[in-house]
């Protein structure tokens, strides 16, 4: 018990040490104390980790060799995936698990996922008190608090994984927003959506669809929900011109750029626009949503940073045996493919901050 309170005071202290060396200090306060408390929680929770986990985890990998997803044991995959994945990305500055597109680089990876919930996409909705708005593949529920805060709307989040729904309810809880302007429901989006006809003013997903088994069938479920007028947001993961299947070097980039980020399908963005057109929509526009030339990599790189020196940390700390050895194995996965990330967004192959805005007819 001893040993356990020590190795959890020292991995507050590491977090402290490497948000000093990343640059976090220069965050408001409020900010910089939630991201290392944020921080400091993961740590702890992977430090406690069951093996089980760890092992579903690392066997979850075989996910992203493929195009599609396929059923029962993806799902599976999924889910352990998610149960581990969610606590390494809140390790750094992706506790929302998805690279924000660049609003401004000043602000770094959390700064630029509040301003574009705001600004890019938010505002795009139309949304206020009063009104109901679904967030497709919610995760841990933070991009929808994000946004009930700041429109004033109620958001419901759905998601395949019950343990990210129990720590979204947790966090909404805490804040005194759950049942009044958030409430979260377990389900898959490639099942019928648990809601009834025209009972949402607006819907959006952040690079949630890549599990898609049927694009057109979820499309019209979509539409269903949404009343008319309400649009939706979706932010995703493309392929874009300059990619080549036909090159093994742009196939190798892929395979590691899935993996870092978990995708498994990679559409085109034609692909989404034609079928959100057939499942009855307006495309109200279709772009790459990052302000810097369409490149996110100055972002990777900063959350590469802080990755690198924690893994780093870790290591030092497993080899001599103060922290268990698998904080080390899932950190050094976490890292791998992160510079195939890097090389395929400068030579834009690739983008998981393309944005397509649509709307239901009135």
């Amino acid at each position: 018990m001893a040993k356990f309170g020590l190795c959890t005071s020292l991995l507050v202290l590491v977090v402290a040490a490497l948000a000093g060396m990343c640059g976090w200090s220069q965050q408001n306060p409020r900010v910089l104390w939630y991201r290392v408390s944020t921080s400091a929680k993961a740590l702890h929770a992977l430090y406690t980790l069951p093996q089980e986990h760890v092992d579903t985890f690392l066997k979850s990998y075989e996910l992203f060799d493929k195009e599609n997803y396929t059923g029962n044991e993806d799902g599976e995959n999924i889910k352990g995936y998610y149960q581990v994945i969610n606590h390494l990305c809140a390790v750094g500055e992706v506790e929302k698990m998805y690279i924000p597109p660049v609003m401004d680089l000043s602000l770094g990876v959390f700064g630029n996922q509040l301003l574009w919930e705001e600004k890019g996409m938010a505002d795009k909705l139309d949304v206020g008190a009063g009104k109901r708005v679904l967030d497709v593949g919610c995760g841990r529920g933070r991009i929808a608090h994000h946004v009930a805060s700041y429109t004033g709307a109620t958001v419901v989040g759905l998601n395949i994984d019950k343990t990210q729904i129990r720590m979204a309810e947790e966090h909404a809880k805490a804040d005194g927003m759950l049942g009044s302007q958030l409430e979260f429901v377990e389900g898959n989006y490639n099942d019928p959506l648990p809601f009834t006809n025209e009972s949402f003013d607006a819907l959006y997903h952040v690079q949630a669809l890549t599990y898609v088994q049927d694009l057109d069938r979820l499309l019209v479920e979509m539409f269903r929900i949404l009343k008319p007028g309400a649009k939706l947001s979706f932010l995703d993961w493309f392929k874009l011109d300059n990619y080549r299947p036909d090159d093994p070097h742009h196939r190798h980039l892929l395979k590691e750029t899935k993996a870092v980020i978990g995708a498994v399908r990679t559409p085109s963005p034609e692909e989404y626009t034609a079928a959100l057109e057939r499942a009855g929509f307006r495309v109200l526009s279709s772009a790459e949503a990052s302000t810097d030339g369409g490149h996110q990599w100055p972002l990777v790189k900063q959350m590469e940073r802080y990755f690198v020196a924690a893994e780093a940390v870790v290591s030092f700390l497993t080899d001599w045996k103060v922290i268990p050895g698998h904080l080390k194995i899932l950190l050094g996965r976490l890292n791998e493919g992160g510079a195939s990330f890097v090389e395929s967004d400068k030579l834009r192959l690739f983008t998981t901050s393309w944005q397509i805005v649509a709307q239901k007819p009135a």
